[in-house]
């Protein structure tokens, strides 16, 4: 087997999530008078960071003092909700005991914040299944800008050419392309005709393997 690495987006990906951040997104919204219904706020907000959501919110003149205390709640809100229903995408499991025992180099690289992923790799103990972890405390340019997955790669010892981006998100697969990655859609959320622009579209893990993985990177032009 060919040296190739492989990205994991988080929300959306490794834990399918969205429909909590959805809920999520509207008790946050009411709380603040924002008005934005749920198909809205996925094409809008789904991949983003918080810096970027927030501005989108509530003007790009918010202060970065709002930005953190209005991201911490929202975030706390999430965890609280999605905390009773915390588990791995299906298929996942068996596909990182497979890339592990391959010795295939694993990364997380999400534009979720720190306590987020902390919530999500301890709370399913599966950290140990990842090399790097690039959270959106690491980059200065959120999704679709290629930064977390370059410095994945980066934290991997590879090369873009030998990585690919596994995600749920739109921007995610632009984000992917424009690190010159080849990137794996998971249609969880996003129907999967606006996920077209990927390599590969998949309903769920169990239609993955390693071999398929690597040849996707090394075959698909």
């Amino acid at each position: 087997m060919k040296t190739f690495g492989v990205i994991f987006d988080m929300d959306g990906t490794i834990v399918d999530n969205m429909p909590y951040h959805l809920q999520t997104f509207r008790t946050f919204s009411e709380r603040h008078g924002v008005r934005m219904d749920d198909e809205e706020a996925l094409r809008k907000t789904n991949g983003r960071t918080n810096s970027d959501i927030m501005r989108l919110l509530f003007g790009g003149d918010i202060s970065a003092e709002a930005v953190a205390a209005l991201s911490r709640e929202k975030e706390a809100i999430y965890r609280d909700l999605y905390r009773p229903h915390l588990r791995l995408s299906k298929g996942l499991d068996g596909l990182l005991d497979q890339l592990r025992a391959g010795g295939i180099p694993l990364c997380v690289g999400s534009s979720a914040p720190d306590e987020n992923i902390d919530f999500v790799l301890d709370g399913l103990n599966i950290r140990r299944y990842f090399t790097a972890v690039i959270s959106s405390a690491q980059v200065k340019n959120g999704k679709p800008h290629p930064e977390v997955f370059l410095k994945a790669a980066e934290a991997m010892g590879l090369t873009p050419a030998q990585c690919v981006v596994v995600e749920d998100a739109v921007i995610g697969v632009q984000a992917a392309r424009n690190a010159g990655m080849k990137v794996v859609a998971i249609a969880q959320i996003m129907p999967r005709e606006e996920l077209a622009n990927a390599h590969w579209v998949i309903n769920d893990f169990t239609e993955v393997s390693p071999e398929a993985l690597e040849s996707l990177i090394f075959s698909c032009p």
